[in-house]
């Protein structure tokens, strides 16, 4: 899947494609836009507005007129902001809240007047977008998902990236508030016998549970929080089981006043929070869930999942986002190809896991060329610690980051504290190696500085004793004092003599 040959933009995988979702949930409506790669779809914009069109509902089952004609109102800004971006292919859908709700057809009806074509998905396939949305940005993950809406809970069960058993369960936080007339004891009580009739789950002991939806994440960015975690990235960020449980008994403590001034949680959600929490809880301690890892993919990123050819699907998420951004940041886009395999003979005893790291390091490897000449090391750790990258943990983020802090600065370490933070998130042997690939991408961009086809002529060969750089004979006048220095550099870090062999 971390094939350096398939960096180019006529892949299928990597063509840009815009789209749209339109979410219509039981306690937000949202419309995110993405563009970039269709593999690894980048959001662009983000527009959320917390409606509550489960919040409220009328004794005989309808939803609250309030909500409905704020939701429309917010839906006729999406449409018109659709149009001013070219009117986008956008897939709008309706989750518990409406397809529950007595007047649900009546509310689609008048959504469909606005020109969206809503589709109102039932709880079986809502689950089983949720796991495509998990699977898109974790190929081959297992264990369970969980998306928490407002009105109700899927779970899916995943194996090898192939899901299971699913169920939805009307637990949502927002309707655990009216069937427990705002008790959490008898909320608790609720959810203990919605959770203990699925027999599947008991099976789930010591597995993963990837969290989908904004109330979990909101929890667990307060966990975030409380652990001064270095790098404020919700996606593949971890906690396990014990440090889970204690921040959901914490946010169950706090009054709604107390949540609404919590940095990053919305004043909206503060009353559902604690029912969310105490959700998350049950299920953790009913399954014996061993690790919650926070999943950016959700619904909305299963819908474009799902309709992609398989071999769109099979490629590497990271490798598509890594592609697609540096051919767009980079002066010279074909040049990462060559960095990949320029710098492969350094590193020929890798694993699978780390050949796709330095693969996505050296796509990477020329994003700083825009920027300042000074500050070019600190851009680069940055961005790609930033960058919206699926298929990655926080740790080989912290590697890509340093080996192109090196590229630019040697084998230093960026200053600040919390540099220093995300970089000690990896093993010392993963520092090293992280540097030793900073060091060959540097050693590379001084040979054929944004001249791919140059590099592509040149190879490293590295044995017992020696790292040697192999070019034709052509090129020698490339290899400078500037370069020699940093073969020497790069030699050095693996405890090896440099050499310099050309070819006829």
């Amino acid at each position: 899947m971390a094939d350096p040959r398939h960096t180019s933009p006529d892949h299928p995988a990597l063509q840009r494609a815009r789209q749209a979702v339109i979410d219509i949930g039981s306690n937000s409506v949202r419309l995110v836009v993405y563009d970039g790669p269709r593999r690894a779809p980048f959001p662009i914009c983000n527009e959320k507005a917390l409606c509550g069109l489960g919040r409220d509902m009328t004794d005989d089952g309808r939803l609250n007129p309030k909500a409905v004609d704020g939701a429309l109102e917010v839906l006729a800004r999406f449409k018109c902001l659709l149009s001013e971006l070219g009117d986008p292919l956008t897939l709008t859908v309706a989750t518990a809240a409406v397809r529950e709700a007595r007047d649900g057809p009546q509310f689609v009806e008048r959504i469909r007047a606005l020109g969206l074509p809503v589709d109102v998905i039932g709880g079986g396939e809502e689950a089983t977008l949720a796991s495509y949305g998990v699977v898109s940005f974790e190929p081959g993950a297992g264990g369970l998902v969980g998306d928490m809406g407002g009105g109700s809970l899927e779970l899916i069960s995943l194996k090898e990236g192939e899901a299971g058993d699913a169920v939805s369960l009307s637990i949502g936080p927002l309707r655990l508030m009216q069937q427990a007339k705002g008790d959490l004891k008898s909320a608790a009580k609720i959810v203990e016998k919605a959770l203990g009739e699925v027999s599947w789950l008991k099976a789930k002991k010591g597995d993963t549970l990837f969290a989908v939806g904004g109330a979990w994440r909101s929890i667990a960015r307060i966990n975030m929080q409380l652990h001064r975690h270095p790098l404020p990235v919700l996606h593949h960020y971890e906690l396990n089981a014990k440090q889970a449980i204690e921040t959901c008994e914490l946010v169950s403590r706090q009054s709604k006043s107390s949540l609404e001034v919590t940095p990053g949680i919305s004043s909206k959600r503060s009353d559902t929070l604690p029912y969310a929490a105490l959700v998350l809880r049950t299920l953790i301690e009913a399954t014996g869930l061993k690790t919650v890892s926070v999943s950016a993919g959700g619904l909305r990123e299963g819908l474009l999942y799902r309709d992609l050819p398989d071999e769109i699907k099979s490629f590497d998420p990271l490798i598509a986002g890594a592609a697609f951004l540096g051919a767009r940041m980079a002066p010279e886009p074909a040049m990462g190809g060559g960095y990949s395999e320029f710098t492969s003979g350094a590193f020929a005893d890798e694993t699978p896991a780390q050949k796709r790291i330095r693969i996505a390091t050296s796509l990477l490897a020329d994003i700083g060329a825009y920027f300042h000449p000074d500050m070019r090391a600190d851009q680069a750790f940055d961005t790609s610690l930033r960058a919206p990258f699926y298929g990655v943990t926080h740790p080989e983020r912290a590697a890509i980051a340093l080996a192109l802090y090196c590229r630019h600065a040697g084998s230093k370490s960026p200053g600040s504290a919390s540099a220093s933070a995300i970089i000690a998130m990896m093993p010392e042997s993963e520092q090293k190696r992280a540097t030793q690939i900073g060091l060959a991408l540097r050693f590379g961009a001084a040979i054929a500085p944004k001249a791919p086809h140059a590099i592509r002529l040149c190879a490293l060969e590295k044995n017992e004793k020696r790292l040697t750089c192999i070019m034709p004979l052509s090129l020698k006048p490339l290899y400078d004092e500037a370069a020699k220095k940093r073969h020497e550099a790069l030699a050095g870090s693996f405890g090896l003599a440099a050499e310099i062999r050309t070819a006829p």
